[in-house]
């Protein structure tokens, strides 16, 4: 971690100024400090050490293929509890590459013993990796038994997740009835973040861990609506949750990748990177201003262990059905009903309403692009502390070149997120839309939806009345 820190102040030192300097180094300064603080004392020097299962585990002597694979054996060779006296089931998805890489070993030590204690049964699956949990969900026939998914990962395994799903052709029935609960394991955590500060969780690791561990565990869960939103590039259409990003905060996002191992952390650095290295970006953004249309979006809590994700379909299909005189009237609105979008500006739009909605573009050189749709997109404060879980607005803002004055105006952007404070900046345009178009004129940039990448120039956003369901309290 100290090389790390020198070398980027032996190479950026020449470019930086004395206040820009001064910025950073605090805040490196404070993130060494914290993750000291969590490495608590040292690793005692043992050959093995045992778990909660009674297998033997080895910590220190094995390579970390070696570890994960005797962990994954021990956890496919569990006994579940009894099936007569289980409240419920649980798909597990872990990625035992995740953040820190410490997802199986929080599975196997932790999760597993709490759900038999719950008398919770579950089938897990280990991720080999990318799209393993897409082609699982995409092609899964008893999905309906569950009563969720749990997540040991970050967003970029929820993402996938959701779009495995988005591929069946009974995506839309089973969104808003199979909750999807996360115990945080990769570095961005935006989604969980944004569900526990709803109820007060404090944003820290060991907070947010515990708090997460509890609800997943729990009998008593309880879940509740997320916001779905539509987005459609030259070459595929995608469910997202949480962001879309290009510029500074995608860069800072993906070229982190390698540093993975430091967590949230791994963002502070590179953001001094790209701070100091500033780069700009032609583009094309469309977007059209946010309008309610009587739209009362509702957050539909409900107890997770008390139906199966079948049960909640039928009942769900049972209400919503209308009465038709003719059988394939009535087979064409059911197949509607699992197949379709329902696009918030397409939803009781009147022609004069379409007219008066005047579309905003802008086509300049940009440094930052990122429009969320939840609160936080990590641990470190809100980026858009007025989000609602619910809510389907999207909150955009962007920075244009020619508004910035030096690269400290940027280095107080990135720091002020963490104090809620980067919103009110001068330079940082901010509006709230229900739809948003970016054309990447340029080469050399990422398009990042909800933390993972997109090959695509050309991106459509698009707010709906979908949404999914996530694990959020007990009761």
């Amino acid at each position: 971690m100290f090389l790390i820190v020198f070398t980027i102040y032996e190479n950026y030192q020449k470019c930086l100024t004395p206040s820009l300097l001064t910025i950073f180094s605090l805040t490196i300064k404070r993130n060494l400090t914290r993750i000291r603080s969590m490495q608590g004392s040292p690793t005692k020097k043992c050959s093995f050490c045992h778990n909660q299962m009674g297998a033997t585990i080895c910590c220190c002597c094995r390579s970390e293929q070696e570890q994960n694979e005797q962990l994954t054996s021990v956890i496919l060779s569990r006994e579940p509890p009894p099936k007569e006296q289980c409240r419920g089931s649980l798909l597990v998805f872990i990625n035992p590459h995740s953040g820190r890489g410490k997802s199986l070993e929080t599975f196997a030590h932790t999760v597993a013993p709490k759900l038999d204690r719950s008398l919770i049964r579950y089938e897990v699956v280990v991720t080999t990796g990318p799209n393993h949990a897409r082609n699982v969900l995409m092609t899964k026939t008893d999905l309906g038994k569950f009563n969720g998914i749990l997540i040991l990962s970050g967003d970029g395994l929820v993402f996938e997740a959701l779009n495995g799903v988005l591929c069946r052709e009974d995506a839309f029935s089973i969104f808003p009835n199979l909750p999807i609960g996360i115990v945080p394991s990769g570095s961005g955590n935006g989604l969980l973040c944004s569900v526990l500060s709803k109820y007060g969780t404090k944003m820290n690791e060991k907070s947010v861990m515990d708090r997460a561990l509890e609800i997943a565990t729990s009998p008593t869960a309880r879940a509740e609506s997320v916001a779905l939103y539509s987005v459609k590039t030259e070459t595929a259409t995608y469910a997202a949750f949480l962001s879309i990003g290009w510029g500074l905060m995608a860069d800072i996002d993906i070229e982190s990748e390698k540093w993975r191992k430091l967590g949230g952390h791994r963002f502070t650095l590179m953001g001094f990177i790209r701070s100091c290295n500033l780069r700009s970006y032609k583009g094309r953004l469309t977007y059209r201003p946010y309008k309610a249309r009587d739209y009362t979006p509702s957050s539909n809590v409900f107890s997770i262990y008390d139906k199966t994700t079948q049960q909640r379909i039928d009942d769900s299909t049972s209400i919503t059905i209308p009465s038709f005189a003719d059988s394939e009237d009535e087979e064409k609105h059911l197949k509607n009903q699992k197949t379709t979008w329902t696009l918030h500006d397409s939803e009781d739009t009147t022609s004069s309403e379409s007219e008066s909605d005047e579309e905003v573009v802008i086509e300049d050189d940009f440094i930052n692009m990122y429009a969320v749709t939840l609160s936080h997109i990590a641990a470190d404060g809100p980026f858009a502390p007025s989000a609602k879980l619910e809510d389907n607005r999207i909150h955009l803002s962007y920075i244009l070149w020619k508004d910035i004055g030096t690269r400290v105006d940027i280095a107080k952007y990135l720091l002020a997120i963490e104090h809620e404070t980067h919103l009110d900046l001068p330079f940082v345009k901010r509006v709230e839309v229900s739809s948003m178009k970016l054309e990447v004129l340029s080469d050399g940039s990422y398009v990042v939806l909800d933390g993972e990448v997109v090959e695509t120039k050309s991106i459509q956003v698009s707010s709906t009345r979908n949404n999914i369901c996530v694990f959020s309290s007990t009761a």
